[in-house]
């Protein structure tokens, strides 16, 4: 599957939006999961799955709707976070005289290893947690048997690092990068680009699932976007087949609430003028209800689940 990198004309996507809405966020909605489809269906005799992508890409969601496509035909299939497989916080690798929780190297790379092995070789294996709020790691916190036919699927913005699967028989992997690929235009100017669509998603998510005020996920954006080109996007040419999660629909649905956001970023703040901006931008989208949104919606992954059941 080939990275699509389309962008949406926010005039004609309005207008069938005005004309049809359900009928146009049906059609996104199918785009989507059309290509969820095509993964399930390109397995062959692979048992591991590999799923990356940036922030707010909606790697985890795309990784647990897999999951359901892949259960749907008789098949076992489990989601792992990679995140459960980093150092405890003390033997974390020091960079520059500080502890690194970003770098692969953060990962215990050989029990990753040992694990995967084992569900290839076995079927079947210990998993490990972490606890972030400990900085702890326990090695044997769950079991997962997925038999002799059965796949695991790796989650995390390291899965396409060629350490994660170094050893590994290719054939017995699927690697995958989740993202946004397509921007929106109007007029043929660029008004949202893909990173953008993912801050969107991210200042909404951050300000509900991590009480994080619109401030302070503007500050930490920066930093977040600079990770994402060293530690992921140059893996992202590894990956066999491509999820684009933009939905055509979004910046019309997300609008009002990321607008609200926005405003409550101070005229003393050094980010007032970003914040204006995005603004501007979304001021180009007319608004949609979220009592449109489908209850299977990946969208739903950054909206507030009660605000969206307290405006039906």
């Amino acid at each position: 599957m080939k990275r699509r990198r389309s962008s949406f004309n926010v005039i004609t996507v309005a207008q069938k939006l005005i004309e049809n809405p359900d009928k146009e966020i049906s059609s996104a909605e199918k785009y989507y999961f059309s290509q969820l489809k095509k993964v399930a269906n390109s397995l062959g005799h692979r048992r591991i799955i590999l799923i990356s992508g940036p922030s707010a890409s909606g790697k985890t969601t795309s990784a647990n709707k897999i999951r359901e496509k892949i259960r749907s035909h008789g098949k076992k299939c489990e989601v792992v976070s990679l995140d459960d497989f980093y150092h405890n916080r003390e033997h974390l690798p020091i960079v520059d005289g500080k502890p690194n929780a970003e770098i692969v190297d953060a990962l215990s790379v050989s029990l990753i290893h040992r694990t995967m092995e084992n569900l290839i070789n076995e079927g079947h294996s210990m998993m490990p947690k972490y606890d972030f709020t400990l900085g702890k790691r326990t090695n044997d916190a769950a079991f997962i048997d997925i038999g002799s036919d059965g796949i695991v699927i790796f989650e995390g913005i390291h899965a396409l690092n060629p350490k994660i699967i170094r050893g590994l028989d290719p054939e017995n992997v699927l690697k995958i990068y989740v993202s946004p690929h397509s921007d929106f235009n109007l007029n043929g100017v660029q008004v949202l680009s893909k990173r953008e669509v993912r801050f969107i998603r991210r200042l909404i998510r951050d300000s509900w699932a991590r009480n994080t005020a619109p401030e302070a996920t503007m500050c930490m954006w920066p930093t977040v976007c600079e990770g994402e080109d060293r530690l992921i996007r140059p893996f992202a040419e590894y990956a066999e087949m491509y999820i684009n999660t933009t939905h055509a629909y979004e910046p019309f649905l997300l609008k009002n609430k990321a607008i609200l956001l926005l405003q409550q970023i101070g005229n003393d703040s050094i980010h007032i003028q970003t914040a204006s901006q995005y603004i501007a931008k979304l001021k180009s989208f007319p608004s949609i209800p979220n009592l449109h949104l489908p209850e299977t919606s990946l969208l739903r992954e950054f909206l507030n689940f009660q605000e969206t059941a307290d405006e039906k």
